[in-house]
């Protein structure tokens, strides 16, 4: 049972069973302490995990003063029974031969984020029968510029899916360029540019960084514009890289 579930019960004055067997078990007699007798009971461990169940929600309420107790409460209902990512497969039993039969078996079906999984969609350029060329990877990720790329060449190669070594400079992770290119044999072409780099952000990368960080709320114009700005930078500036890659790659296709 997981602490949330078991603080809802205890929330709801119901006996959670799996800490009350466990509390069972562990005071079935008395139990002696520097010569004073101590005694539990289950009513009394419930009593606490009510009132500390009720401080959290209290505290959640007030630094989202927006979503009532009753709300905080249904949520946290749903995150201790809910199995993340289970979705209803609506390709349940149909009787169709151009629907591989694995997704034809089974009632329910597991996904993930995309985002979750990797902060970039290469895999669903990398699908065989796209027979891609080129990728050019834009990389707007909070933090490490080249985890997503190094994550997608780390995947491929355990799942057997052409894609080209990764290799990067190691003083490059906090100063990264603003164009990486990676080839392998039979694999796409793959062009590499972080959003923050040493060419549009000079030696303010990290200050950049902080700036536009993930959880950043509502943008300014002022940031907008600034942002739009350094980004168009990498695009500009590559102009002539990102030309020369599009027509060997045209020429390798041919």
């Amino acid at each position: 049972m997981g602490l949330v579930d078991m603080n809802l019960k205890a929330l709801n004055r119901k006996d959670p069973p799996a800490r009350n067997k466990y509390i069972r078990t562990r005071t079935s007699g008395e139990i002696s302490e520097g010569g004073n007798v101590m005694k539990y009971n289950t009513e009394s461990v419930i009593d606490y995990l009510s009132n500390v169940t009720d401080y959290v929600f209290e505290k959640l309420s007030r630094c989202f003063n927006f979503v009532d107790y009753d709300l905080w409460k249904s949520i946290f209902d749903c995150m201790a029974h809910w199995t993340w990512g289970r979705k209803y497969n609506f390709l349940h039993n149909m009787k169709d031969k151009a629907v591989p039969a694995a997704l034809l078996k089974s009632e329910m079906r597991d996904y993930i984020d995309a985002g979750l999984l990797l902060n970039s969609p290469y895999f669903s350029v990398l699908r065989e029968e796209r027979d891609i060329d080129l990728i050019i990877s834009l990389d707007f990720s909070d933090g490490d510029p080249f985890t997503t790329v190094r994550e997608a060449a780390e995947t491929c190669k355990k799942l057997k899916i052409p894609f080209p070594e990764v290799n990067i400079p190691s003083g490059d992770v906090k100063k990264p360029k603003d164009f990486y290119v990676f080839k392998g044999q039979n694999t796409p072409t793959v062009i590499h540019i972080p959003l923050f780099n040493v060419v549009n952000c000079g030696g303010d990368i990290e200050k950049w960084r902080k700036k536009y960080h993930t959880f950043q709320g509502s943008y300014s114009a002022e940031m907008i514009t600034d942002l739009m700005e350094v980004a168009g930078k990498n695009i500009t500036n590559n102009r002539d890289n990102l030309l020369e890659q599009i027509c060997l790659a045209i020429k390798m296709h041919k």
